[in-house]
């Protein structure tokens, strides 16, 4: 086993495998993926998410290599370049640069498992981070308006989703710390978490309570919470399916009512029955 080690060390060191770091432009990615002539189907989603994480500042340095073969086509990095490729030049990206590589080491590249945000929103001393994540995931498209859009095209990535949470620990902490309640009703954990989030930036005290009533029974007939209440239960009962833009929408028409005093046995769909970025209910 040691003499094929050795055999393997000296193969690599007489190919003249390299590697250093390089400020990269989008003019020097165009050039480069004039060499990606063999690599698996690009993922457009995955370039528009890269691409968004690239201008907004997000991106961080962290040695994934881009990765040519020894006779210069790229193996690994396209997703990377193609979204930088379409940034102005005065963007500029750090990439280590793998160069001379056996071209079958194509085929054992991006094996391992893939760090998610509740990861690094754990490693980072948040408690819930799986449920802080996807929370947080579901706010942001929320406000982004991707919720009535084609979510394949508009991705919500974990660099974005940890920099919201890390710019927002007051809220993160007090979501965290009313999570019990905000769990406990028949709602896709995620939807409630986010209105969790929403509700908590108009009023922290207010937020808690409509949690706690909707997770221990609000009151009689035409009470906004029981009426929310019961809903989501028959939904969950009957195995009901619905976007999460209508979990929301029950969500913020029963908050609204309730901030407001009224009593309301259902809930009214807006004109057409489906809700769209103009007519969606805001929450007060």
């Amino acid at each position: 086993m040691t003499e094929q080690i050795t055999e393997a060390l000296t193969d690599m060191a007489s190919n003249k495998i390299t590697h250093a770091i390089v400020m990269v432009t989008g003019e020097m990615a165009e050039r480069w993926l004039e060499s990606n002539t063999h690599n698996r189907k690009v993922r457009q989603r995955t370039v528009v998410k890269y691409r968004a994480d690239m201008e907004a500042g997000l991106w961080a340095m962290a040695a994934d290599p881009i990765r040519f073969d020894r006779r210069g086509v790229l193996l690994d990095g396209q997703h990377r370049l193609l979204a930088l490729s379409e940034l102005p030049d005065v963007i500029t990206i750090p990439f280590l640069v793998v160069r001379g590589l056996p071209p079958e080491s194509q085929g054992v590249m991006d094996q391992g498992s893939k760090r998610t945000a509740a990861d690094n929103l754990g490693l980072n001393g948040i408690k819930n981070s799986a449920a802080i994540a996807s929370s947080v995931k579901r706010l942001l498209i929320w406000r982004d308006g991707v919720m009535f859009r084609d979510t394949k095209l508009h991705q919500i990535s974990s660099p974005r989703i940890e920099a919201w949470a890390m710019e927002n620990t007051g809220s993160v902490e007090f979501v965290n710390s009313v999570w019990t309640v905000v769990r406990q009703n028949d709602a896709p954990p995620s939807v409630s978490g986010a209105a969790a989030f929403a509700f908590a930036d108009i009023d922290p005290d207010a937020c808690e309570r409509f949690f706690t009533l909707l997770a221990r029974g609000a009151g009689g007939e035409g009470h906004p919470i029981t009426t929310l209440d019961k809903r989501l239960q028959r939904m969950r009962r009957d195995g009901l399916k619905m976007p999460d833009r209508d979990y929301l929408a029950l969500f913020i028409l029963a908050w609204n009512a309730w901030r407001a005093g009224r009593q309301m046995s259902k809930f009214q769909r807006p004109r057409g029955g489906r809700w769209s970025e103009e007519n969606f209910p805001v929450p007060s």
